[in-house]
């Protein structure tokens, strides 16, 4: 080669070597530490399918290429900040190299997880002190080579440190603190992640599988030298050692085959932990932890329930949803049962013991082995319960909703994934656990701080807000994945913006004012009915008004009694969430329906408050002018007076039960007392001041609220019921305002606007059926016309036409009178008149 040539060889060869080590010193710790993985995976792999003579050669390749890896910038960065896991490092690839040239699979497997592990006790120590020193970027990579908890279906991965982090580069996280937040992320990841692999070691050594055997204990007793320094530092040099000990005869026991010895080691280093928590938690994040607990636990006999039936499984997909929750309880109370332990450790012992048997329930039935009766699943949960209620301490009770919010997030996450996969079923499934868990935990809270946020939550889950389709319509429709996605954004801002809203004292305009409307309604009919009953009784029998008045207004504080006792037995029954607020909703309705045929067909009228008018005469008729009343008169009078009122009352406190669980009891009761104050300023007018008031026409005026409120309560109730998937659900293309439903309860499916004109043609259609048969049973009563023309109308008496003295009708034929409300002739002064 001539020198010219040989010269610009040369250069090619440094410009490719320069190229190369700026690729290497580019390369990401977490690329580097995969590399390393993958080599010595490809060792393992090696010794295991390669010829004899070619094994040697390719998997030695592989284990140069990971020394490579080491000796680069990752142990620059170890050296400076790991010293110890770059020697644990280097130890393990020595390690491998020999086992892979003696074809020690085992050999290779044990130092393989010791590599791993000490990578990551060196990424630990790497990422803490980096977040310390403010350096951001550099923990964010070095944190990326890390192991998480095991998730489940209904737990997510860790990422408190990668926000910590990402706070500090925003200079929004000092790095004293975001360092702090680092090392408890991790620590509560290892410690998590060394149990689970003991786990998993166990279940090799039991199948025979060496190798995993092996690894997967190296791995637990490299993740021991993550936790070692925390341990000793609340324990003590000499239980750090012992603990030490422990682990080395555990692997080595492992790496031998020996499943007794590993048993023998596991069980000292159980005893080791016991009441060990590497990250303690806090008090916020305790309470947390309790409340997933309760959560999941309160889920599981609801999925057995739906799951099976009469012994057999009716409906797999509830029971795996229940083995979800069972691996949700095993964590949370890992999480807790250190600190249990020191308040009763024998209580905990029963739970753990409790909390095994409840999961071999689940599992016998989700495998199809038994199938026990749904009674002793309820009652182990119900032990399980109380005994956790002993245990967990007041502040562990009220564990907030972020436990809520966490569900809701994972069950969209999935929905999304099934809507990508064309999984409607499994979608709508999803959509349908997401809504249940937001409307049995942050709902009700977040409904007293900002009830227009909550409008936006459910029209995102159900018919669309914020200018955004919702999930239910894009469900039905079969959607492009694309247009889920963009909902389900929309969706997680708002939960985002719910959890930061929640705990601030915002309006409740709408659910005040529909306890107002409720209270002022039935309050105005409890008026006009004592109206009525005490329209006859002036002049001399002005008195007698008085143990009326008196029964009326002991109803009230008999109503409150029925509305706490109302509140304490539903409040029982809240696990239940959505289902208790529909039931409520249909108890309404059906009363709604009932006071609606008494408007409309005269029965209210002519038979309620007619009736209530003839006992009051027949009480005191036999009053003497001018004379007090005798006991049995007044005692009358009183119970006539607080069955008026108290029928209104109780009728008032099942309309108030849909919103108190939904709203809160403060709410409402503020509600009521604006309710409570209309009512009082109409009764003042009407018993004080006595004015002549326009009864018809109010009576008419009630009538046409309690029809709206039916219409607004039957479209509520229907989507409940669409809520807990007692109806299906079939969008309409039409784009209600959200306020309709909010006001109207009007929502664009099928089955509630049905269930609103069905409810609407019930009340109208009984109304006409109700006339015809007066009419037709009336006929044959009278020759026509005869009792029209039989004598004229005595003094003072008119029909519809009179003037003096006329009563109040709700339709009739015209000459027909109803002297229900009026005075008792023309000689006594006229309270109420018709107009």
């Amino acid at each position: 080669m001539s020198p010219p040539h040989a010269a610009t060889f040369a250069a090619t060869v440094a410009l490719v070597l320069l190229a190369l080590a700026a690729t290497a010193v580019a390369a990401p710790p977490w690329q580097v530490a995969d590399t390393i993985r993958a080599d010595l995976f490809e060792a393992q792999t090696d010794l295991l399918l390669a010829e004899p003579g070619q094994r040697t050669r390719s998997g030695a390749g592989a284990l140069d290429d990971a020394e490579q890896a080491v000796a680069g910038p990752l142990q620059r960065d170890l050296a400076r900040d790991a010293p110890a896991a770059l020697v644990e490092l280097r130890a393990a690839l020595g390690a491998a190299r020999r086992s892979l040239a003696s074809g020690d699979e085992v050999g290779l497997a044990a130092a393989r997880g010791s590599a791993i592990a000490a990578l990551r006790q060196g990424a630990f120590a790497v990422a803490v002190r980096a977040a310390a020193r403010g350096d951001a970027r550099e923990a964010r990579a070095w944190l990326l080579v890390r192991d998480f908890r095991q998730s489940t279906r209904f737990t997510r991965p860790g990422v408190d440190a990668t926000a910590a982090l990402i706070g500090v580069a925003e200079g929004d996280v000092e790095p004293a603190d975001a360092a702090l937040q680092v090392r408890k992320d991790l620590l509560d990841a290892y410690q998590s992640r060394l149990a689970t692999n003991l786990d998993e070691a166990v279940q090799a050594g039991e199948r025979g599988f060496a190798p995993r055997f092996a690894e997967a204990a190296a791995l637990a007793a490299g993740y021991w030298a993550i936790l070692a320094p925390e341990y000793r530092e609340q324990r003590g040099a000499a239980d750090a050692a012992a603990t030490s000990r422990d682990f080395a005869t555990l692997s080595q026991a492992a790496a031998d085959g020996d499943v007794a010895a590993f048993a023998a080691a596991r069980e000292r280093v159980k005893r080791d932990f016991s009441g060990f928590t590497a990250a303690p938690f806090t008090p916020e994040e305790q309470a947390r932890r309790a409340g997933q607990l309760t959560r999941f636990l309160d889920l599981i006999p609801i999925e057995y329930r739906d799951g099976t039936e009469d012994g057999r499984v009716t409906i797999p997909f509830e029971l795996q949803e229940a083995v979800a929750f069972h691996d949700g309880i095993e964590q949370s109370f890992a999480d807790l049962q250190s600190e249990l332990a020191e308040r009763d450790p024998a209580a905990v012992a029963a739970v753990e013991r409790d909390l095994d048997r409840l999961g071999g329930y689940i599992d016998d039935a989700h495998e199809r082995v038994a199938v026990v009766p749904e009674e002793d699943v309820e009652a182990l949960h119900d032990r399980i319960s109380d005994r956790l209620d002993e245990l967990f301490p007041d502040d562990w009770k009220d564990g907030g909703s972020e436990v809520d919010y966490d569900l809701v997030e994972i069950a969209v996450d999935q929905l999304v994934a099934a809507a990508n996969a064309g999984e409607w079923d499994q979608a709508e499934q999803a959509r349908l656990s997401a809504y249940a868990f937001f409307e049995f935990g942050p709902e009700p809270e977040l409904r007293a701080f900002d009830p227009g946020l909550v409008v936006d939550v459910e029209g995102l889950f159900w018919y669309g807000a914020r200018d955004t389709e919702g999930l239910a319509a894009l469900i039905s429709s079969r959607a492009a994945p694309s247009e889920v996605r963009e909902t389900t954004l929309d969706l997680t801002e708002a939960l985002d913006e719910a959890r930061a809203k929640t705990g601030e004292g915002t309006s409740a305009t709408t659910t005040i004012v529909n306890a107002a409307m409720i209270v002022f309604r039935e309050g105005l009919e409890a008026i006009l009915i004592i109206a009525a009953i005490t329209a006859s009784m002036i002049g001399a029998r002005r008195e007698l008004r008085r143990p009326i008045y008196r029964g009326a207004l002991l109803a009230l504080p008999a109503s409150v009694v029925g509305y706490v006792i109302a509140v304490a037995i539903l409040g029982s029954l809240q696990r239940y969430g959505e289902k208790v607020e529909a039931v409520v909703g249909l108890l309404a309705v059906a009363v709604l329906l009932l006071v609606l045929n008494w408007f409309f067909h005269k029965v209210y009228w002519t038979e309620w408050i007619a009736g209530h008018r003839k006992r009051g005469k027949e009480l005191t008729a036999g009053a003497v002018t001018g004379a007090a009343a005798g006991t049995a008169t007044v005692a009358g009078l009183y119970v006539l007076g607080f069955t008026s009122v108290f029928r209104e009352g109780m009728e008032t406190v099942l309309f108030l039960q849909a919103l108190q669980l939904a709203s809160g009891t403060a709410i409402v009761v503020a509600g009521v007392a604006l309710g409570l104050a209309g009512t009082a300023i109409v009764g003042l007018a009407t018993f004080k001041l006595e004015q002549k008031l326009p009864y018809k026409r109010m009576l008419i005026v009630t009538g046409i609220l309690i029809a709206f409120v039916l219409f607004v309560m039957v479209g509520n109730t229907a989507r409940s019921m669409q809520g807990v998937g007692w109806l299906s659900v079939h969008t309409l293309d039409i784009d209600f305002p959200l306020w309709m439903g909010t006001w109207l309860g009007v929502y664009p499916t099928v089955e509630t606007l049905g269930a609103q004109l069905l409810a609407v043609a019930f009340v109208i259609g009984s109304y006409y059926a109700a006339e015809w048969y007066r009419k037709s049973k009336a006929r044959p009563a009278a020759p026509p016309r005869q009792a029209a023309s039989a004598g004229a109308a005595p003094a003072g008496r008119t029909g519809n036409g009179g003037k003096a003295g006329s009563g109040v009708e709700l339709g009739g034929d015209a000459g027909e009178r109803d002297d229900t409300v009026g005075p008792a002739s023309t000689q006594e002064e006229p309270l109420v008149r018709g107009r």
